[in-house]
């Protein structure tokens, strides 16, 4: 059978939260619990944009997620072009419809509430 798409967004999801978790722990479990609401309030680009370039505290945590969201977008093709790579991928959604652009979005959404849940359920005890 193949995998719905939703099985697809938590397989990915899991890997990844299980990578930022190791990487960085409770900061990148934090980082990605604000995640969807800073794109609902601000727009997709520019919480890319935030993201790529966050300097200081949580930089690191924040490049993580960036990625995360690079490549999914990249994984499961909602827009053409996108490569998973930031000046690609914020090239291509200038360029994208309106529709595109509210797809990308969404799926990106999508995404992140599977990365939040399991990034907050594999966070350390401390």
């Amino acid at each position: 059978m193949a995998q719905t798409l939703d099985q697809k967004r938590a397989e990915f999801a899991w890997k990844r939260a299980g990578q930022g978790v190791a990487a960085k722990g409770r900061s990148y479990v934090n980082m990605t619990k604000g995640a969807s609401a800073f794109i609902m309030s601000n727009g997709l680009m520019q919480a890319l944009a935030f993201y790529k370039s966050r300097t200081g505290s949580n930089s690191e945590e924040a490049k993580l997620l960036l990625e995360d969201i690079l490549i999914w977008i990249k994984d499961v093709e909602v827009i053409r072009g996108g490569k998973g790579e930031f000046p690609t991928t914020m090239n291509t959604l200038f360029k994208a419809s309106s529709i595109e652009y509210m797809r990308a979005t969404q799926e990106t959404l999508a995404m992140l509430r599977w990365l939040r849940q399991f990034a907050d359920a594999l966070k350390p005890s401390k």
